[in-house]
C-alpha cells in the first residue's frame, strides 16, 4: 500500500499542473499518454499479433483522436472498413480482434473528442472531471480496504467491495460538488453540475471494471508497468476515459 500511495502522490503532483493550466502542457500529456496507451492495447495480444500491429494501433488512436469534429464520423467508417479488411485478409486477426480494436479505438477517440469540447469551457472543467474520478477511486480503495466485506464483482475484480463502491460514489459526488461550487457555477447550470456529480463516480467505476474485464480475458495483471504499483497508462486513465465520454454526452444534452 505504501508504494501505491507514494506513486499516486507523485502522479497527482506531476499531472495536476497539466490539468489545471491546460494549454501546451496538457496537449503534451495527451500526446504521450495516447502513444503509450496504444502500445499497451496492442501488447496484451502478446505474440499472436505481428509487431507492425503496434504501429497500426498508434495510427488508429492518433488518427481518430486528432480528427476535426466534422470528419469524425468519416474516420469511424474508415476504421470499421480497415478492421474488417484485416479480419478478412489475415487468419491471426479474428472477429474478436476486430471488435476489440474497433471498440478501444472508438472509445479513446470519443473521449479525446470530448476533451476538445470540454476544453472550450476552461481547464477547470477538466480538473472537475478528474476530481470526480479520482476522489471516487480513493474513497473506494481506502474504505474497501478498511471496512469492505461484500464483494462487488468477484468474477472481474475480486478485491473490490460493495462498501468501497458506495463510499467512493458518495466521496466522489461530494468532493466534485464542492469543487464545482467554487469553480464551475459561472460556467454551467446547477442541473448539469448535480447530474454530472452524481453519475460520474459510478460511470468511472464502470470504466475501471470494464478494463479489468479486458485484463482478465487476456490473463494480464496490468496493461503496463510504467507506474510502480499502479500499472500502465491505461490502468490509470480507464475511469477517466469513461467520464470524459459521459461528460461529453452531458454537454450535448444540457448545453
Amino acid at each position: 500500500m505504501k508504494q501505491k500511495i507514494i506513486t499516486g502522490a507523485i502522479l497527482a503532483a506531476t499531472l495536476f499542473p497539466a490539468l489545471y493550466f491546460g494549454g501546451w502542457l496538457f496537449e503534451i500529456v495527451i500526446f504521450v499518454f495516447l502513444f503509450i496507451g496504444a502500445l499497451e492495447f496492442a501488447q496484451v495480444k502478446g505474440k499472436s499479433w505481428p509487431k507492425w500491429m503496434k504501429g497500426l494501433m498508434v495510427v488508429f488512436i492518433y488518427g481518430l483522436a486528432y480528427l476535426p469534429k466534422d470528419y469524425f464520423m468519416a474516420g469511424v467508417i474508415l476504421l470499421l472498413l480497415i478492421v474488417f479488411f484485416l479480419a478478412i485478409q489475415f487468419e491471426w486477426f479474428d472477429i474478436f480482434d476486430l471488435t476489440y480494436v474497433f471498440t478501444m479505438v472508438l472509445m479513446v477517440g470519443i473521449a479525446i473528442q470530448g476533451v476538445r469540447a470540454i476544453q472550450d469551457f476552461g481547464s477547470s472543467v477538466i480538473v472537475y472531471i478528474a476530481v470526480a474520478t479520482y476522489a471516487t477511486d480513493t474513497g473506494a480503495y481506502f474504505i474497501g480496504v478498511l471496512f469492505g466485506k461484500h464483494k462487488l464483482n468477484p468474477r472481474i475484480s475480486p478485491k473490490k467491495t460493495i462498501e468501497g463502491s458506495i463510499a467512493g460514489w458518495i466521496f466522489g459526488t461530494l468532493l466534485s460538488l464542492l469543487f464545482a461550487y467554487f469553480y464551475l457555477t459561472n460556467k454551467f447550470e446547477w442541473s448539469l453540475i448535480i447530474t454530472a456529480s452524481i453519475i460520474l463516480p459510478p460511470i468511472g467505476q464502470m470504466g475501471d471494471l470494464a478494463f479489468s474485464a479486458i485484463k482478465r480475458y487476456f490473463n494480464v495483471k496490468d496493461f503496463g508497468t510504467i507506474f510502480p504499483s499502479h500499472g500502465g497508462v491505461l490502468d490509470r486513465i480507464d475511469s477517466l476515459l469513461f467520464n470524459f465520454m459521459a461528460f461529453y454526452a452531458l454537454l450535448i444534452l444540457f448545453v
